[in-house]
């Protein structure tokens, strides 16, 4: 059997793009019948007969109008040094490749390591309330601490909280764009755009000069929430492109994570919605590790967490010295603010609650309302 070259793969699942009347899940069914891309196309004479396309797409590729335009993009793609991930790529996401209809091709600026990371998908609404904000800030900024990496669309409102929090930690941020690669959209995220190419990763299935089309959305959210283990939806209405994303995730089979709102807050009805249907309920990053736990391989393994009664700190648990004097203090009282815990032990506020993330997380401590904390 035929071994093609990688420019004949990408040649051919750039063609998927431009041939009219086949989309992904069809070519999906193609490449895996025929085992890549290539073979797929160069032997599109069966596939009527196979019953894997209709005989006007066949007739659409015969006709072979797609070629111009194929060629098009691969002289952007070489005269301008862009990087891409084909179907056929070793290194092509994992979790992408599940779902019923992946791009075959993506674009990328930054790590593209990332793609094949721990990853969450963070959306809401780009209209967003403070609390809104600060949920996704503190939320994402936790997770990506632990190695969790942030995946969200680069909207305005909980997309930026949500890149912005996770960048600066180990996990980072993936920003699934709505255009070319070669677009900055909306063009008040400038800097981040630039931030998400040097420390992060920035990706697309749409070519070069793309523009944000409104069609282009849903298809780059059923990305965000391919390239995830689940979908966090912290603030977003009932009927909203937010919304649109988790039902996407729940069709990929993904957990569905949701931030509860007030009845009378803007856009928190969705979220309530989903947690009446049965999403998870998210107060901390605990609540996400917790369930995404069992998902993970070693590479990405992290204490789990467990519920445990007030006592004396556990032994067996593998404890930094730091977090011994944490549990030492706390052990002390019922339960402490954590400004009077930072207060008793001398310590800046940002190392205390650190350490108390990773107690928390080891299942040794217990968040209380109004940031007291319990052994």
């Amino acid at each position: 059997m035929k071994k093609y070259s990688r420019i004949e793969e990408i040649r051919a699942c750039l063609a998927m793009y431009h041939i009219k009347g086949l989309g992904p899940r069809t070519w999906k069914r193609l490449a895996n019948h025929f085992g890549s891309p290539a073979r797929a196309l160069n032997n599109y004479g069966q596939w009527l007969d196979l019953g894997l396309a209709r005989g006007s797409v066949v007739k659409a590729v015969k006709d072979k109008q797609w070629e111009e335009k194929v060629e098009q993009d691969l002289k952007r793609i070489t005269s301008k040094n862009y990087e891409i991930v084909i179907w056929t790529d070793d290194d092509y996401p994992y979790l992408l490749r599940q779902i019923p209809d992946p791009p075959f091709v993506l674009y990328f600026l930054g790590d593209k390591k990332l793609l094949n990371g721990a990853c969450l998908a963070v959306v809401g609404s780009r209209k967003c309330s403070r609390y809104g904000q600060d949920m996704a800030g503190e939320i994402c900024s936790e997770l990506s601490a632990k190695g969790v990496t942030i995946v969200s669309g680069l909207a305005q409102g909980i997309d930026s909280k949500a890149h912005l929090a996770a960048l600066d930690g180990k996990g980072s941020s993936v920003a699934v764009l709505g255009t070319g690669i070669d677009i900055i959209y909306p063009a008040t995220n400038k800097t981040l755009w630039h931030k998400l190419t040097q420390t992060g990763l920035i990706v697309t299935e749409f070519a070069p000069g793309t523009k944000p089309e409104s069609p282009n959305f849903p298809h780059r959210n059923r990305i965000i929430s391919g390239l995830s283990l689940g979908v966090l939806v912290v603030q977003g209405a009932q009927k909203s492109g937010t919304m649109i994303t988790a039902m996407l995730a729940l069709e990929q089979n993904r957990l569905v994570f949701a931030v509860p709102g007030a009845v009378n807050m803007a856009n928190f009805d969705g979220c309530n919605y989903l947690i009446q249907q049965g999403a998870f309920l998210v107060q901390t990053a605990v609540d996400i590790l917790r369930e995404l736990k069992p998902m993970l391989g070693k590479q990405h393994a992290f204490p789990a967490t467990e519920e445990k009664d007030n006592g004396p700190p556990n032994k067996e648990l593998d404890l930094s010295r730091d977090e011994e004097k944490v549990l030492e203090t706390l052990a002390k009282e019922i339960k402490m603010h954590i400004d009077q815990l930072a207060h008793v032990l001398d310590w800046p506020s940002f190392k205390v609650s650190q350490i108390l993330i990773d107690l928390e997380i080891k299942g040794a401590v217990k968040r209380l309302p109004g940031m007291h904390y319990s052994v």
